[in-house]
């Protein structure tokens, strides 16, 4: 059956980006695949409360808000699906005895949003000048009711679906993986998998998520080296 909006299974919804938007930020970026929109703000590092220091590395705090409504189950998941991927790829030790404050905001929910979180933070990242030891760029894919894998199912999509995967890379992973993909050949830095599904599902939704992850990456780089070159032009001037 055809997709909602036409798209290809393989084909990941238009990209769209803005960094350094927000005011009172260290930095800042919003990342759009299609509908779904998501701001991300970024302080520090930062003082920390004494009784939440970490005497050998920087804390990782992580806030995020649904478009609409209060905060819940989903949004913590959200929450820790951030916190986990960067506090094992931003270098901590560098600022010890600080904090590094994530906030991010969903203004549309098509689908996809922890995907879209953990590239706008990405990003945002940068822009703050916050030491990574790699990139990261992520991206969902779900198994719907006929058997067919579609890569950044909507919300729609996502809701019928048997099963739903998220797959975050480091960029360096993703240029040794090739533009072939290979199941099992990158450990992605996060995974969550929900519903019924096999192994081969998982190695489907893999394959798609790896190939996906590889145009996003090229698009954030894309974005960057424009802010970059934009800045040195205002620079020169």
């Amino acid at each position: 059956m055809p997709r909602p909006d036409r798209r290809e299974n393989d084909q990941i919804r238009a990209l769209h980006s803005i960094l350094g938007l927000l005011n009172r930020v260290d930095g800042s970026a919003q990342f759009s695949a299609g509908s779904t929109s998501v701001y991300c703000g970024v302080y520090g590092p930062v003082d920390v409360k004494v009784y939440d220091e970490k005497l050998d590395r920087a804390v990782i705090e992580v806030k995020f808000r649904p478009a609409a409504g209060v905060s819940g189950t989903k949004d913590r998941w959200v929450e820790s699906a951030v916190r986990g991927t960067f506090e094992r790829e931003i270098l901590a030790q560098m600022h010890p005895r600080t904090l590094i404050q994530i906030n991010i905001q969903a203004r549309e929910d098509d689908g996809s949003a922890d995907a879209a979180a953990i590239n706008a933070t990405t990003m945002a990242l940068v822009d703050a000048g916050v030491p990574l030891r790699d990139m990261v760029a992520a991206a969902s894919c779900a198994v719907l009711a006929d058997g067919a894998a579609v890569v950044d199912p909507t919300l729609e999509e996502a809701a019928a679906a048997q099963s739903v995967h998220t797959f975050a890379f480091a960029g360096s992973d993703i240029g040794r993986a090739g533009s072939g993909g290979a199941s099992g050949s990158t450990s992605p830095v996060y995974v969550d998998s929900r519903g019924d599904f096999s192994v081969a599902d998982y190695d489907r939704c893999y394959d798609l998520c790896l190939r996906s992850a590889q145009r996003v990456l090229a698009f954030m780089r894309t974005a960057i080296e424009g802010k970059i070159a934009k800045e040195s032009q205002i620079s020169v001037v």
